[in-house]
């Protein structure tokens, strides 16, 4: 395995599996970039928010890398996670309801670090199992 997978492995586990804000500032760049498909870009501290908002909406979120694509300083990844809405999320309380997740993220790497995140994530399946828009 490649360093820059075992890099985006240990992110995603560490960071999104785990919510380890430590390890958000040791894996990235000071001027990381998280990009997140219609949302305005969002810096280390947006990105940490964002991720304890969708942890505490989804206590037990955790998602698995499907496949890993590495082409020089890039990363891109096909990921799938089951998670369960146990708080509120986009104003939507919590429906107790166990849903399916998935996307595609590509990372940027610089210096054995990720420099920019791009998200890509079935918002609209996520909304329709969570019966806030009709399927």
């Amino acid at each position: 395995m490649k360093d820059a997978e075992c890099l985006i492995r240990r992110y995603v586990e560490e960071v999104w599996n785990q919510g380890s804000w430590a390890s958000l500032e040791d894996l990235t760049t000071p001027t990381f970039a998280y990009h997140f498909g219609g949302q305005p870009g969002r810096d280390r501290q947006g990105l940490a928010t964002f991720i304890a908002a969708t942890r505490t909406a989804f206590p037990d979120w955790r998602v698995e890398i499907d496949q890993a694509i590495v082409d020089g300083a890039a990363v891109a990844v096909r990921w799938h996670g089951r998670v369960t809405h146990r708080g509120t999320f986009h104003g939507l309380p919590a429906t107790g309801r166990t849903v399916a997740v998935a996307g595609i993220n590509v990372y940027a790497i610089v210096g054995n670090k990720i420099s920019c995140e791009w998200e890509q994530t079935d918002s609209l399946g996520l909304l329709q199992q969570l019966g806030a828009l009709p399927a």
